[in-house]
């Protein structure tokens, strides 16, 4: 009996050995597929610093000489990955797993991560901004940024980060895509002025307006063409068009959007019943809000806001990344 319990035990502890053995060699949870209509287009996923993009083109903000960390997750090549960029390949930090340091000159710079055959690849447009000490006087050469809240003004308000720079947008550059669905143009203020313009945008955004998008279609409403009415909006320009102090929009991580599949810069009639009404926006919002119950949403909670139809536009949502729910509804 006693060499029967030992025995016992000894097997016992080999096999919760081998157990834990086995699960600190897991660096990343498992994810289990049910819906493949919904898998990203890309073969991997890519962690940038504290976000996870599963798509085939995707961008980061940073300032000159930024460090920013690329890892590849759920990798499909046994042979690992490079990046690089046109000129060289940077060297990894571990295997598909770098640090890099954005360029000192601002602009933007075309980064590639594929696999070691060139068979999977993921492109990263890097966008090196220009840094907010160099606006002078509310101007960026003579575009007209305005004045940000100050320290004291921003009191408690932990969710508003004021911007450390802004891209340079040029003739040359606006229409480079942000993500699968969104260029950069886009999501400019839309005071009149020349080029350049400047813009500050995150990365959050873009990967909440990617998967409202994405849920849209799975939900049977079909989008060929998401309209981002409304990205960033200078302090300058929010005041100008007499919107709150503290708008979203003015940092960085705010949209107003609507589908508009047939190109006549109205909401479509997604609820079908012949009218073009706030009932449309309530589609959307519906979608938004039964993506903010998955936990894979909670790092991009923020608001949510209904706007029905006036004379001079149709309906939208708002959509943001401020970091908790807000909900609102304006017929």
């Amino acid at each position: 009996m006693q060499f029967a319990y030992i025995f016992t035990l000894l097997i016992t502890t080999i096999l919760l050995s081998a157990q834990t053995f086995a699960e600190s060699k897991v660096t990343h949870q498992a994810v289990v597929i049910k819906n493949t209509a919904a898998l990203p287009d890309a073969e991997f996923s890519l962690k940038i610093d504290d976000i996870v993009v599963p798509y085939s083109i995707f961008s980061v903000f940073v300032l000159p000489n930024e460090k920013i960390e690329f890892e590849v997750l759920y990798s499909q090549s046994d042979s690992g990955y490079v990046l690089k960029d046109i000129d060289k390949e940077f060297k990894a930090k571990s295997k598909n797993r770098w640090l890099w340091r954005a360029p000192q000159e601002p602009g933007a710079y075309k980064l590639m991560i594929e696999s070691a055959n060139g068979d999977e690849k993921m492109q990263i447009n890097a966008f090196v901004k220009v840094p907010s000490e160099r606006v002078e006087g509310g101007k960026l050469k003579y575009f007209h940024i305005g004045h940000y809240p100050n320290e004291a003004e921003l009191e408690g308000k932990e969710h508003y980060i004021v911007p450390d720079g802004y891209i340079e947008v040029t003739e040359k550059n606006k229409n480079m895509q942000v993500s699968p669905h969104f260029k950069l143009k886009e999501f400019i203020s839309k005071q009149r002025s020349k080029f350049p313009k400047y813009v500050y945008l995150k990365g959050q955004l873009l990967l909440k307006l990617e998967k409202i998008r994405k849920e849209m279609t799975l939900e049977g409403y079909p989008v060929s063409n998401m309209v981002v009415m409304s990205g960033y909006r200078t302090p300058y320009y929010n005041k100008s068009i007499g919107n709150v102090k503290f708008s979203r929009h003015v940092f960085g991580d705010a949209a107003d959007v609507f589908i508009d599949n047939n190109g006549n810069y109205r909401m479509d009639d997604l609820n079908n019943d012949g009218k073009f009404t706030i009932a449309d926006a309530d589609v959307m919002a519906d979608v938004v809000e039964s993506l903010s119950k998955r936990d894979s949403f909670k790092g991009l909670m923020g608001g949510l806001g209904v706007y029905g139809p006036k004379s001079h536009r149709g309906a939208f949502i708002h959509i943001d990344t401020r970091g908790f729910k807000a909900r609102w509804r304006k017929p």
